[in-house]
């Protein structure tokens, strides 16, 4: 079953802090709508496209190229909506991002949506954790330094990683809010992957539209 919204110019934001589990609750929730149609935007995998593409030697290298990242990644949003497409974008989002996400919104005219996720600390820690022990991550969240060419699993035990305490964790966040609540706000708790309704964000959706 195909599911639409009555506005195909929205743009579905998936926000949270790190470890809330976006990426998947994001795929799962365009698995359920079955909708082809809709454009899924991640910073994240443009960012892995040109790690693996220039690399970087040290952080503030990272820090640079992940700055021409995240333009490439606005000017992809720009683009997608002056073809009226439906877009879904998911990052954890915070305060520095929103006047940008907010000058598209306004300029294009879409329909904003945030569903933000959240838990406590204590679980998003230990997921993510958990993620950057399986390994499931390009290398390049984790390393201050890194080629593709010359890439070896074993670097990840380097002295190059990044692996904050739960202290550290928890003061990296403490000052960012990631419900940057723009267009409709609709907030789910993601301690258990299992109880969230999908059907539920997108009844939400179908409501507030159909009321615009």
């Amino acid at each position: 079953m195909k599911r639409v919204f009555p506005n195909q110019r929205t743009l579905l934001i998936f926000t949270g802090g790190p470890g809330t589990g976006k990426s998947g609750t994001a795929r799962r929730f365009l698995e359920y709508l079955g909708n082809d149609d809709i454009v899924k935007i991640s910073y994240d995998e443009i960012k892995e496209k040109n790690w693996d593409i220039f690399g970087f030697d040290n952080e503030k290298q990272k820090d640079r190229l992940n700055w021409w990242c995240l333009e490439e990644f606005y000017l992809t949003i720009q683009k997608r909506m002056w073809e009226n497409k439906t877009i879904l974008i998911e990052y954890p989002f915070y305060q520095r991002h929103k006047p940008k996400l907010e000058e598209l919104i306004q300029e294009s005219g879409y329909d904003a949506v945030t569903v933000y996720l959240y838990t406590d600390p204590e679980t998003v820690y230990r997921r993510g954790a958990k993620r950057d022990e399986e390994g499931d991550r390009h290398p390049g969240h984790l390393l201050t330094s890194y080629h593709k060419e010359t890439y070896r699993s074993e670097m990840l035990h380097s002295i190059s990683r990044i692996a904050p305490t739960f202290e550290e964790f928890t003061a990296s966040i403490s000052h960012k809010e990631y419900n940057i609540n723009l267009g409709l706000d609709i907030p789910v708790d993601v301690t258990d992957f299992s109880t969230v309704s999908y059907e539920d964000i997108y009844q939400k959706i179908l409501a507030y539209e159909s009321k615009a």
